[in-house]
């Protein structure tokens, strides 16, 4: 699925981004991949994936849904 369409980004690319860069936050997402963000509105999105990219990074498991069950989104930068 799409987390920032103007730069046409996946859910992939934000957990490549996390996993292989080091990525934390979207601006390093962004820069892993070589553009900048646009409108913003992916912020929320790609904080969530960033997230679940921290606490299930390790494991075998592909259930997104039960891993942010619980999450709150944290307010944009």
């Amino acid at each position: 699925m799409y987390v920032c369409v103007c730069n046409a980004l996946k859910e992939k690319d934000v957990r490549r981004a996390a996993e292989e860069g080091g990525a934390t936050r979207p601006s390093e997402v962004f820069r892993f991949h070589g553009c900048a963000p646009q409108c913003g509105k992916c912020a929320c999105h790609m904080r969530a994936e960033l997230a679940q990219a921290k606490t299930c990074g390790n494991c075998d498991c592909d259930d997104a849904a039960a891993v942010t069950a619980n999450y709150n989104p944290i307010a944009a930068e």
